[in-house]
């Protein structure tokens, strides 16, 4: 049997011609390849992405109330598709979204916002945010009605994915091992709803908004996808702004050159350099160097206001990862937590289930941010070390003068490559290793300039301008 490798993966794609499965003009392959691998990846290796928590009865009763709002906003310059996840600035007391607002503030603009851990953070203070609880309202509705019911429809589309993805899904048991035909011929069809129901929503948001350009954070959330689409056959220009580092394993930001798909934007917004020969869209999303403007005003804010304390430590946990890493941070809390300030910053996904899944974090010696209260920039400031696997945090890290510590879990001896064989960052397996770390100063030090393409703002701006 194959190893899950993005490698092996992706020679598993061209193979079989994955990406260019269509059913009903949807590349159905396309927009669940990410799952897919993480199928895989949880069937053979363990690794998982995270998963998602259905809605309950009363959080869809609240998106239905958001969803009777009208869209009001017409002619707009940029349509930004935000990614719904914002922080509490402790001085404003205003919940901002990190990537779109400030760049938002100068332009005729509009933002549209899904919502995040099945919620939205209010007050924003901007006046051209609009939620879009009504399509993930309808789309949650429709599957669970499509199932109930056992819908024509459902069965119509259960019948193709069958008849086209099953074999493929075949290949996968007899290269990979694991059979996923039970688990995801369903998950497909959902899939299929989602972004045929998204699609006309989103349809209708651009017959009034007419932007010039379209800027997603995230181009593999549904109305993304379905902004691509529509940007595509409406002649609208599209980009992602990275919403963090990649990695060479992260599977929707690798493909195969020739996979041209009009589910991508025309162009992917990057924060270094260094992702180039990380990141591998096909050959025809141009890759354009713009930096990360919030983190550049950010760090002198957040270091003015919180000073590095040599005795705090910031573990930052990751979905994949976090059981490991949650139980490395409790134990080096139970071994120097009276001497220490040991910090457990959760991914927001684990907000919910962080008790049940990791007791062990309920513990006197740890500090669990589990709320969006404070940016995770506050914790970087005021920290000696960061400890953490593979995660776009460990840039940031660095940026504010972090030493650092790589957990040896899952796939971070490749993806964290560069830091441990260029920057000789100490890859460990036990707490015991971590603490021996910190108490003799021996933590990573790699040089905080140059994570982040300088003079982000004006490049952004300039960027912008081009297409208004």
């Amino acid at each position: 049997m194959k190893e899950p490798t993005i490698e092996n993966f992706l020679a598993f794609e061209r193979e079989h011609k994955c990406n260019q499965i269509e059913i009903e003009g949807m590349h159905v392959w396309a927009l669940y390849r990410y799952e897919i691998h993480n199928a895989i990846k949880a069937e053979t290796v363990g690794r998982t992405e995270g998963d998602a928590q259905g809605f309950t009865k009363s959080e869809l009763i609240k998106m239905a109330i958001n969803a009777l709002k009208p869209f009001t906003y017409k002619n707009v310059d940029v349509l930004f598709i935000g990614n719904g996840r914002r922080t509490k600035n402790a001085d404003t007391g205003i919940y901002e979204d990190i990537y779109c607002d400030e760049i938002a503030k100068k332009y005729n603009s509009v933002i549209l916002e899904h919502p995040e851990n099945h919620g939205h953070c209010t007050p924003n203070g901007m006046d051209n945010v609009y939620f879009t609880d009504r399509v993930a309202f309808q789309t949650n509705l429709a599957v669970k009605l499509s199932k109930k019911f056992n819908t024509k429809v459902r069965q119509r589309r259960t019948a193709a994915v069958t008849e086209k993805i099953g074999p493929i899904l075949d290949a996968i048991k007899t290269e990979f091992g694991p059979d996923l035909r039970a688990k995801l011929i369903p998950d497909i069809v959902d899939r299929m709803y989602y972004i045929d129901i998204t699609k006309k929503y989103c349809g209708k948001i651009l017959d009034k908004a007419n932007p010039k350009l379209i800027i997603e954070i995230c181009y593999y959330a549904m109305e993304s996808y379905a902004m691509s689409i529509l940007g595509h056959e409406r002649g609208i220009h599209t980009a992602e702004y990275s919403h963090g580092f990649a990695f060479p394993t992260h599977t929707p930001m690798q493909y195969n050159p020739e996979d041209h798909l009009t589910e991508l934007p025309d162009d992917e917004l990057i924060y270094s350099e260094t992702q180039l020969p990380i990141v591998h869209l096909p050959d025809n999303v141009n890759m354009i160097t713009v930096g990360f403007p919030f983190f550049e005003k950010q760090r002198a804010h957040y270091q003015a206001e919180n000073p590095k304390d040599d005795k705090t430590i910031c573990f930052i946990s990751t979905l994949a990862e976090g059981e490991q890493i949650s139980k490395v941070a409790a134990a080096v809390a139970d071994m120097i937590g009276d001497e220490y300030h040991i910090i457990y910053k959760l991914h927001p996904l684990e907000f919910g289930y962080y008790k049940k899944r990791y007791p062990w974090l309920v513990n006197d010696k740890l500090d669990v941010i589990d709320n969006n209260e404070n940016h995770i920039f506050k914790y970087l400031a005021s920290s000696s070390v960061v400890v953490s696997t593979r995660t776009a945090s460990v840039w940031e890290g660095i940026g504010f003068g972090c030493d650092t510590i790589l957990l040896n879990y899952g796939d971070t001896a490749v993806n964290m490559e560069y830091f441990i064989k260029e920057k000789n960052v100490p890859l460990v397996d036990t707490a015991e290793q971590v603490v021996d770390l910190i108490k003799t100063g021996r933590a990573g030090k790699v040089d905080p300039d140059g994570m982040f393409e300088p003079d982000s703002y004006n490049k952004i701006c300039a960027y912008i301008d081009k297409y208004i």
